[in-house]
């Protein structure tokens, strides 16, 4: 798979592959995407391809399972996946206790409705006697606690297990067919009004996103500014904060850390942890960039990235050329 850095990431949905190192992940990405079982080395960092279906290009995004990506790539862009696609080595006995905390820990970083599709990868060694007592589909299911997701109203995600072979192509297609359908399928009517980023250092404005037609830019803008103004009389510590204003017909949660202060506008009503999320994300990603020294992404593809992954499809187009005229 060819490597590109963050700035490949394209305006569209996004489905991330997880789970922890040698579990299969890249060589599943070569299996359906070329056709091959290509021998894969170990992913360091990230690795993204664009793939089309049903008419839509995804990204599809394999994250290295090595330790010190965990807690950073991994939590940024579960945070902001569409799909996630969580791959287990059903041969990797010693290390399923460390395979089901990150598991959880994955679920927990997720957006409420986004279908989880879990593979239980190398069901061609299940026969292969130099193979020690690989598992079951049963025994990963009582291990993993995977019986919660069928009971009613216990958890918001659509939840499909595959028993598959990346390496012989087993199951494969029709995994990533019910992942990708159901990414498809998923209605995104967002309770958010728009987003908008500023600078902390001089406060001028770095990207602004109106999802609905409620949402002034202007005033937005305005609002957000005077906020900054005011914590920097107050000598808040705007390392990294997060705080709370309700209006009368919105709630807004202003996000402060290093460079940036981020507000997410949401219809009065929206569930607080949801609207948290989509900032600490937006906010990681830019943050992100910084630590690995790259290219910045260009403000108008972060826009799209944001309008496809946390936007309603209700918008209408005509709106982003009036936020330029307001700006």
């Amino acid at each position: 798979m060819t490597r590109k850095p963050l700035g490949w990431i394209r305006s569209g949905k996004s489905i991330v592959l997880l789970g922890l190192d040698y579990a299969g992940k890249t060589t599943l990405v070569n299996q359906w995407t070329k056709g091959v079982a290509e021998k894969a080395t170990t992913t360091i960092g990230m690795d993204i391809e664009h793939v089309d279906f049903g008419g839509e290009t995804f990204n599809l995004i394999d994250l290295g399972g090595q330790e010190a990506f965990r807690k950073t790539l991994w939590k940024t862009y579960a945070k902001m996946a569409n799909g996630v696609i969580f791959i287990f080595d059903i041969t990797d006995r010693k290390r399923t206790p460390e395979a089901v905390d990150w598991f959880w820990t994955i679920e927990s970083w997720l957006q409420e409705d986004v279908p989880i599709m879990f593979c239980a990868n190398k069901i061609d060694l299940k026969d292969d006697p130099t193979v020690e007592n690989p598992m079951s589909l049963e025994e990963i299911i009582e291990t993993f606690k995977l019986k919660q997701f069928a009971r009613p109203f216990s958890n918001q995600h659509s939840f499909w297990i595959y028993e598959l072979s990346a390496k012989t192509a087993e199951n494969v297609n029709e995994a990533m067919d019910w992942l990708f359908s159901k990414v498809q399928q998923k209605q995104f009517q967002s309770d958010l009004r728009g987003i908008t980023v500023l600078s902390v250092e001089d406060g001028s404005i770095f990207l602004q996103v109106p999802l609905n037609e409620s949402y002034d830019p202007k005033k937005e803008l305005q609002k957000l500014q005077k906020i900054l103004k005011m914590n920097k009389e107050l000598s808040v510590q705007l390392e990294s904060s997060m705080q709370f204003y309700d209006q009368e017909n919105a709630s807004d949660c202003v996000f402060m850390q290093d460079k940036y202060i981020c507000s997410v506008s949401a219809v009065k009503g929206s569930a607080p942890h949801s609207v948290r999320i989509i900032g600490e994300s937006i906010l990681a990603v830019l943050l992100s960039q910084h630590e690995e020294g790259g290219e910045m992404l260009p403000r108008e593809v972060l826009e799209d990235v944001i309008r496809h992954n946390f936007g309603s499809r209700s918008v209408p187009k005509d709106l982003h050329s009036r936020e330029k005229q307001a700006i």
